[in-house]
């Protein structure tokens, strides 16, 4: 077996680590979202966008969490406090087109499991590409050092 693949790949991660890393707590953070809100609709009953506003507030916290702490962590950064405030300013402006590509997608399809299914994750890409420009750009920002 030769070990051409795996170097590129290696050569590959290096270069583009930190997107990487940024997509990797963003699947994780996906799948507990999903999780969170199918028990929220299916389990507990909960009308469909309440559900996905209970589980996205949820994914919120724990993306600014893990990517403070890994995707970004070699940047000199804000404080805690002004940073999940940053977090969640970004968040929530990708929210409000996360939500209503969700809601329109919704109306449009219906909402059965597959149809809410859609919907839930055209209005997640929706939102990490916001995400990713407000994570790198603004709230996990190198601060210069005096």
């Amino acid at each position: 077996m030769s070990s051409q693949p795996i170097s590129l790949l290696s050569q590959y991660w290096r270069k583009y680590q930190q997107e990487g890393r940024f997509l990797l707590v963003g699947a994780s953070v996906f799948v507990a979202d999903a999780v969170l809100f199918y028990l929220l609709f299916e389990t507990f009953g909960l009308p469909l966008i309440w559900a996905r506003v209970g589980a996205f507030s949820v994914a919120v916290v724990l993306s600014w969490f893990a990517n403070r702490c890994w995707t970004f962590s070699d940047r000199q950064q804000e404080t805690k406090s002004r940073q999940l405030m940053m977090s969640l300013l970004v968040s929530s402006m990708a929210a409000v087109a996360n939500l209503s590509a969700f809601y329109l997608i919704s109306l449009w399809l219906g909402q059965s499991l597959l149809d809410a299914a859609f919907a839930f994750s055209v209005g997640v890409l929706t939102g990490l590409v916001l995400n990713w420009f407000g994570a790198n750009f603004w709230t996990f920002r190198a601060l210069e050092i005096d």
